[in-house]
């Protein structure tokens, strides 16, 4: 018995120790990978400030981690297994009466444990942590804006098309009953930019075509900042208006006019980025998907909510079915080399994240296949492959 306990801890601090090493490695890459595709904002946060810089660096971390922690643990399972069986330590367990049950256990309860933490960090951590991360790189945009306006001289806006619904909020429509709903874009320069006031603006706008439609012109504006909805407010004083806003329609004749007058009811609003398409529900939390799914104004995306909490739930549980189908390819005393076990660890977790994501969205207009649940058939496949290779005779 003795003996045994001695094993067991060996075999899982030997896991351990791999998996910890492999997860490291591959959050890293990663995480490298995440901060590449967001240089840009990372290199306003380091010039604001250096807190906001590892702020933004430590909210991308979970979400890089949430899909480190399964690829890792196979990586790390092959790498330290393969590594026992090629110096005969497996045999040797096996000359001396010991089972595979021996190997199997530690390796067991060390996948429960990266289980559970991965179902936390793939549906719950990991999307509310990205989600805090995109506000947090629209605020340090906003607070940028004079800076970058001063660097590049114009700020470009995209105007996103009008909301369908009423009772969306729609943050471009003052712009639209301005200029038309051909608009598509807006440059903004302006000759001060110090402080809430900035003065001598000039914006353009543009239709589809990139065809010049309307240039205004204002002797100031009082800028207000809204990160929550994304929106740049500006209260326009002393305006001048020039263009062929009075032409509602492409085919229409165009009436190039020009209005004058000191300020609007109402401030002109500009969205940083495209919101038209709602709330973004892969950075939602298991219990607000669960409360969207429940939401009847939502019944349209109930299939995606539903397809979307599978997804995590079979991610999640990914180590524990995996490790059940690495476990008896690890053991096979042929296999002595490292990096042919980590390419076969990463082949393997890389087609079951494929599938995981492939077949709901494959079957997806197949309603009667059910195609939220057949997220949980990598997780079936890997559980009966590997029961099938550990009970088949050596």
């Amino acid at each position: 018995m003795i003996r045994i306990s001695l094993l067991f801890r060996y075999l899982f601090k030997e896991v351990s120790i791999a998996t910890s090493a492999s997860f490291g490695v591959v959050c890293v890459i990663l995480f490298y990978g995440n901060v590449v595709r967001n240089d840009e904002y990372f290199l306003q946060a380091l010039f604001h400030s250096p807190e906001s810089f590892f702020t933004l660096s430590g909210l991308l971390i979970p979400y890089a981690a949430s899909y480190a922690l399964p690829l890792g643990f196979v990586v790390g399972l092959l790498l330290s297994l393969g590594r026992m069986s090629a110096d005969k330590e497996i045999l040797a367990m096996r000359t001396v009466g010991l089972g595979v049950r021996t190997v199997l256990c530690p390796v067991v309860l060390l996948a429960l444990l990266f289980s559970v933490l991965s179902v936390f960090l793939i549906g719950e951590w990991g999307p509310r942590s990205r989600a805090l991360f995109d506000l947090r790189k629209t605020e340090i945009v906003f607070n940028s804006l004079d800076l970058i306006l001063k660097r590049d001289g114009i700020l470009t806006f995209y105007i996103p098309p009008a909301a369908e619904k009423e009772n969306l909020e729609d943050s471009s429509g003052g712009l639209r009953s301005l200029m038309g709903p051909r608009v598509t874009r807006c440059g903004l320069a302006a000759g001060n930019v110090e402080g809430d006031v900035w003065r001598d603006l000039r914006l353009y706008f543009r239709d589809g075509s990139d065809r010049l439609v309307g240039v205004l012109s204002a002797r100031s504006a009082k800028v207000r900042r809204d990160s929550v909805r994304g929106v740049l407010a500006l209260d326009l004083v002393g305006i001048d208006l020039e263009g062929d806003f009075n032409s509602s329609s492409s085919g229409s004749v165009r009436r190039p006019s020009f209005v004058s007058f000191e300020s609007w009811n109402e401030p002109l609003e500009l969205p940083l980025n495209d919101r038209s398409s709602g709330t973004n529900l892969k950075r939602l939390g298991y219990s607000q998907l669960y409360q969207a799914y429940l939401d009847p104004s939502k019944e349209d995306q109930h299939l995606e909510i539903a397809m979307l909490l599978n997804k995590n739930l079979a991610l999640g549980c990914s180590p524990i079915c995996l490790s059940i189908m690495a476990l008896p390819l690890s053991l096979r005393v042929s296999r002595r080399e490292t990096m042919l076990n980590a390419g076969i660890a990463i082949c393997v977790a890389m087609f079951y994240f494929f599938l995981v994501t492939f077949l709901p969205e494959a079957l997806r207009g197949f309603s009667n296949f059910s195609p939220a649940l057949w997220s949980w058939c990598p997780n079936a496949l890997c559980l009966c492959l590997g029961a099938w290779m550990l009970a088949k005779p050596d």
